[in-house]
């Protein structure tokens, strides 16, 4: 997945591309948007949903997600499959 670029003022979902399993849809998605660099905790993470095989959440003005302009995220996807519980990412991602 390359970097994306989305303007501060822009309300839209941030998706990731997911393969998997054909039940992969009906399985627990959350992602976490944090300052590059940083791993994310436990308070990061965010209920997504499924478009397609795409993980989304929502960013932006008067959302969960409000993200400063200048700065680059990194984009993590968390999938509750049980036993397992796969962590996709860091994918960039560029507040401009």
């Amino acid at each position: 997945m390359t970097a994306l670029k989305i303007p501060s003022l822009s309300v839209e979902y941030v998706k990731v591309p997911v393969d998997g399993p054909s039940n992969l849809t009906s399985l627990t998605v959350q992602m976490a948007i944090v300052p590059a660099g940083q791993d994310p905790t436990g308070g990061d993470w965010q209920s997504a949903q499924w478009i397609g095989t795409d993980a989304a959440v929502l960013i932006g003005p008067a959302t969960a997600l409000v993200l400063t302009k200048g700065l680059t995220y990194g984009i993590w996807v968390k999938i509750t499959a049980a036993p397992e519980i796969p962590v996709l990412g860091p994918y960039d991602l560029h507040i401009t």
